[in-house]
């Protein structure tokens, strides 16, 4: 999950705008978007944490051309996010 501290409903706004109409945020299998009192929070379902961990430290995430359309749209940096990993108990409906 990350927690981007922020008036969350223009970054919502933003969000579905940007990230959803390029297909959705690269390289999970789910992707859900919430705004909190102070913040956007964005929950990324993924196949293990393993796969989010090797995504995220890649030297090509994330790319310029996804920076770029975050920053032109008004998001903070990625890297001024705060990423917790949680362990998914269940998803319904399933995958």
């Amino acid at each position: 999950m990350d927690r981007i501290v922020a008036d969350g409903w223009p970054l919502a706004q933003l969000h579905s705008k940007t990230i959803m109409e390029a297909g959705g945020a690269p390289g999970g299998l789910r992707h859900h978007c919430a705004v909190g009192d102070d913040s956007l929070y964005l929950v990324g379902v993924w196949e293990s944490e393993e796969l989010l961990r090797t995504r995220f430290a890649s030297a090509e995430f994330p790319s310029a051309e996804f920076q770029r359309i975050l920053s032109e749209a008004g998001f903070p940096s990625i890297e001024d996010a705060e990423i917790t990993v949680l362990q998914l108990h269940a998803i319904e409906p399933p995958l």
